[in-house]
């Protein structure tokens, strides 16, 4: 899975959730400007855990100030679950 992958991922997430178009979504964008709080990050991490296959905690979402944050975050989830490293995200 590439960092790319990855990134379309999460800002196509965000962006349904929000009910904004992908497009829409900037590396600056933070999911409370969305107006997005604690249960749409529930919503989220068991979105992206579905289209990853990743365990993602969900306050990856509440403690990340952007969106590409936490696409990054997911991406190093996703790299140490290659290599056999435990992951928790």
């Amino acid at each position: 899975m590439d960092s790319a992958r990855v990134r379309e991922m999460v800002f196509h997430s965000v962006a349904g959730l929000a009910g904004v178009t992908p497009a829409s979504i900037t590396e600056e964008t933070n999911l409370e400007s969305l107006g997005l709080d604690s249960s749409d990050a529930v919503v989220l991490a068991m979105e992206v855990e579905e289209l990853t296959g990743l365990e993602i905690e969900v306050d990856l979402f509440l403690r990340c100030a952007t969106v590409a944050e936490a696409a990054t975050e997911i991406m190093a989830i996703a790299s140490r679950a290659a290599v056999g490293t435990p992951v928790r995200g």
